[in-house]
């Protein structure tokens, strides 16, 4: 996520969009704290906008300055707008968040980001696979099936005929996530 200075000059001068979009990659972490807390994906978008109107509204006067990372700061502004919209709604509901630092808040943000990435790119690496070795590798991995039942489902004529050809997959896998995503980490 863009830092917090420039999110701020973003907002002062007008470029919203392009602000907005940076402060969009917090949507998800909100969403999950609202879904999981009593509210369904039309909760989450309106604490979202709320939220981003809190922020751009302070960003509009001179002296405030962001003392955490914007993603931080809208999770929070979202988790207390949620709390009094529940209160409003007279639900007793303890929010699923125990009060720590910016800093952890900062870092679940961060991780989850980076989780969405690793899944991002092994979805890529997925679709450049070829059919047979894509549900091979579901079947294994996400469906969980014994290597027997794989040799069984793909009709191959042995377990070991199996394993050969999901370690060819795998490799062929790692090939292109080193070749063609040249960004792509160890998946």
């Amino acid at each position: 996520m863009a830092k917090k200075s420039n999110i701020l000059e973003q907002l002062r001068s007008g470029d919203n969009k392009k602000a907005i979009a940076t402060l969009y990659q917090s949507f998800p972490m909100i969403r999950k704290l609202i879904c999981n807390n009593g509210g369904n994906d039309a909760d989450a978008q309106d604490v979202f906008q709320d939220a981003l109107l809190v922020l751009y509204r302070n960003a509009q006067k001179m002296d405030f300055e962001l003392t955490c990372a914007p993603g931080t700061y809208l999770y929070s502004v979202a988790r207390f707008l949620w709390k009094d919209t529940l209160k409003k709604r007279n639900k007793e509901v303890s929010l699923e968040y125990d009060i720590r630092q910016n800093e952890v808040i900062e870092n679940d943000l961060e991780l989850f980001q980076q989780q969405q990435s690793k899944t991002a790119r092994l979805a890529a690496v997925l679709q450049q696979l070829g059919d047979k070795c894509k549900l091979l590798l579901q079947a294994y991995y996400y469906k969980k099936m014994s290597m027997k039942e794989i040799a069984q489902a793909f009709e191959y004529s042995s377990v070991n005929s199996a394993k050969t050809q999901k370690y060819k997959c795998i490799e062929r896998a790692k090939k292109i996530a080193n070749n063609q995503l040249p960004s792509t980490s160890k998946l």
